[in-house]
Formats: structure tokens, sequence, C-alpha cells
């Protein structure tokens, strides 16, 4: 099994080679210019870290009931564990279950399945309508076991090996583990978490810069249809993950993008006064503010509210939206 991974990655074809080897120069590139290049410390940093967990949970769950809510909370909580302790944190089974674990631990519902394999076949709507094609099928639950430790055998004997590059052993990892679905629920937030945590262990820790799910939501009819076809492809006799690896790829570049814009504002945050940079602070943690709410979490007059938002519209900082009382702010799109 693990010379059939090995095979993948060497039967990426010419057509598609100079897509995937221009994308991984290009993310090394940056990672050289991020590492010479100064970055916030102490509460700033902190504050980037949290609005950038917070960011991802926001587009990793998108429904809005209370258990959903909840999950968001723990998605935020296990990421911002990932930025911090990413060194600690060899991918191996445990790791992947803890990760699952932590989404799912402010969940009373679906608590009894944080951390574990599924029990029992979870097919889609499609898979039960005869329409999946079997090659997109993932393993039954008695499978499950054997293939993710096969599979984490193979990562930990090829990351740090000299025939691949450590970005397409991340992404043929990945590829493999959203085709197992090792879980009843939580495989796609489990597999961004998993993305993040790589790719930091592979050396880009900008991860906590921008969010990565940001990037994956913005290019998820792209991405979704790259992992699907490199899915149903993997086990043929002459695979191309290729789609995959080029929008894993595109996904980083998009992240590193947006690294590179936080830095430009942190720069500029460092001259703005301290009521600027509160307000700032609310817009990148609710997606908006409005005066009311400025006044009232800063601590200061409307009219104070009023003059700091202009003047971070001015600068650039915000983005005036609606007039009159609907008036509210937001951070300009990246």
């Amino acid at each position: 099994m693990q010379e059939r991974f090995d095979q993948r990655l060497r039967a990426i074809p010419g057509s598609a080679l100079h897509a995937v080897v221009l994308r991984t120069a290009q993310a090394e590139a940056f990672r050289g210019w991020w590492e010479g290049t100064g970055k916030p410390s102490g509460p700033m940093r902190d504050r980037i870290l949290a609005e950038t967990a917070a960011e991802s949970a926001r587009s990793a769950t998108r429904l809005a009931t209370r258990a959903a809510q909840a999950e968001e909370a723990g998605y935020a909580e296990t990421l911002r564990a990932v930025y911090e302790g990413y060194a600690e944190m060899p991918p191996g089974e445990d790791r992947v279950r803890a990760l699952h674990a932590g989404i799912f631990r402010k969940s009373p519902e679906i608590r009894h399945q944080a951390g574990k394999y599924k029990t029992a076949s979870a097919e889609s709507a499609f898979v039960r309508w005869g329409v999946e094609p079997v090659a997109l099928r993932a393993p039954g639950p008695l499978l499950v076991p054997a293939q993710m430790e096969t599979l984490s055998a193979w990562f930990a004997s090829r990351i740090g090996g000299e025939e691949f590059h450590p970005l397409l052993v991340a992404a043929a990892y990945l590829l493999e583990f959203l085709a197992i679905r090792p879980f009843a629920e939580g495989n796609h937030r489990t597999g961004r978490l998993l993305m993040n945590l790589l790719l930091m262990r592979c050396g880009h820790t900008c991860m906590p810069y921008a969010s990565l799910d940001r990037a994956v939501s913005g290019e998820w009819t792209e991405y979704h249809l790259a992992l699907r076809r490199s899915q149903a492809s993997r086990n043929l006799p002459r695979p191309d993950i290729s789609p995959y690896l080029v929008s894993f790829l595109d996904v980083l570049l998009l992240q590193q993008r947006a690294a590179r814009e936080t830095l430009g504002r942190q720069a500029c945050e460092a001259k703005l006064s301290r009521n600027q940079a509160a307000v700032l602070a609310i817009a990148a943690r609710d997606g908006e503010v409005t005066n009311r709410k400025a006044a009232a979490e800063v601590g200061m007059p409307r009219e104070t509210a009023k003059q700091t938002l202009n003047r971070l519209s001015a600068l650039g900082a915000l983005r005036r939206m609606g007039f009159g009382r609907a008036t509210r702010y937001r951070l300009p799109d990246r």
C-alpha cells in the first residue's frame, strides 16, 4: 500500500509537472521571505492568532445552530493550539483523533463520537442512490484503522526523505485522509486542521497570520472538484493526483498573500491611536463594527467613536457601508 502512495507522486504527468513545480517554488520563496521578515510580538501577535482562529472557525462551520456554535468554538480553540504547539504535534493517528476530538469537545450531542473512528457505514445519499462512483466511496469502518495506520506510517517515512518535496507529501497525505473519511462526521474540518498542522511543520509558519480555511472556502468549487478528480484517479494503474496537488498549492499561495497583507496592516496599525486599534480589532473579530458598538466596547463617547471610524475609513483601514443609522464598517476585501 505504501508503494502505491509513492507511485502517485512519481506518476505526476508531464503536462502538470510545470504547474506543480512552479507553485512549489513560489511557496518556498515566500517561506524564505517570511523567515527573514519581522513579525509582531506580545499582545499584537496574540490578537492576530485569536482573530485568525475565529475567522477560520466561521469559515469551517457555516451553520448557525447551537450545536454548530459549540463546534465553532471547539474548532477555534483546537486551531489556536495548533498555532501555538505545532512543533510538538507529530501528525500520527493519535494526533488525528485528538484534533477531531477538539472540534466536538463542546458538543454534547456528538461528544461520544469525538476522536473515535466511525463504527458504522455513513453512506451519503449519492451512494444510497447508486450514483456515486465506487472509486469515491469511503472504506467501511472495519477497514479504517488499518488504512489510517498505513497512511500514518507512510507519511512519517516520507516527510523527511529526499525523493519527494514535503509539500507534496503533505498534499498526498491529505488526499488519502479525505478519501478514507475515518470519522462519522467532521472529516473536512479535521482535514483543515491537519492542513494547518502539516504546513507549519513543513516550515510555513505564516499560517496564524491569515485564515487557510478562508482561502479554501474562497476556492471551494475548484478545490472540491480537484479533490474528487484526484480521488477517483488515485488507485488506477496510471494515477493522476495532480489536480489536487495544484489546488492544494493554490490555496497555500492565497493564504501567503493574505499573510503578507496582514503584516502590512500591522505596520500601519502600529501608528494608530489606542482607540483606533481597538475599533479595528472589533471589526476583525466580528466582521464589522458600528458606531454604537465601538462606543460601548471601547468606552468612548459616540461622537469620538464616529470620528475614529471616519478616520479609519479615510486611511483605508475600514470600508464604510450603508447610510444613517444603518451605517457599518468592515475590513477591506482581501
